[in-house]
Order: structure tokens, then sequence, then C-alpha cells
């Protein structure tokens, strides 16, 4: 049982804390929330390592988020949304494909 709660838990409910974790902290400038958000995405980018097409890709996730951190504390913040729109992708991407099959 403990096998099949964890990734209900860190699957969704820690994407969507990071993606408005992120968005906020770029919004408003708080680069502390933008690396809570690179925290939390690190379990599902581990998860999403397992899938073919993402491998090896999928940990560049976090660590864009911490490079978007940091260019949101060097006050760039164009390059803060340029660095975190792959993170931002991905995530809305697998959410719609995820509520498509959902309904069928």
């Amino acid at each position: 049982m403990f096998d099949s709660v964890l990734p209900i838990i860190f699957s969704w409910p820690f994407v969507a804390f990071s993606l408005i974790a992120t968005v906020v902290g770029i919004l408003y400038e708080i680069p502390f929330l933008v690396i809570l958000g690179a925290i939390t995405i690190v379990p599902f980018s581990y998860q999403l390592n397992n899938v073919q097409y993402f491998r090896g890709v999928a940990f560049f996730l976090p660590v864009l988020q911490l490079f978007s951190a940091w260019a949101l504390k060097e006050e760039r913040n164009v390059w803060a949304w340029v660095l975190c729109a792959p993170t931002i992708a991905i995530i809305l991407w697998l959410f719609v494909i995820n509520s498509i099959i959902g309904f069928f």
C-alpha cells in the first residue's frame, strides 16, 4: 500500500505547488519561492526520468529552476521566465494529456 500512495502524494500535489510557487516567485521577485519550487519538483522529475522520452532531460528541470532563481536575484526577470519555460511547458503538457486520458 505504501508503494502506491507515495507516487500519488509526490506527483500532482507537489507539481501544482511547485508551479504556483515558481510563478508567484517570479511575478513578485522572490527567489526563495522559486528555490522552494525547485525543491518540490525533484520527486516529479525523478519519476519523469523513468519515461523513455524524458530520460536524462528530466533531471535538468530543477536545475533550470535554480538558475531561474539566480537570474531573479540578479534582477533579470526575462531570463527567469525563459529558464522556467521548459518546466512550465512540460507540466502543462502532461496535465492536458492526463486530463484527456481521464475523460476516455
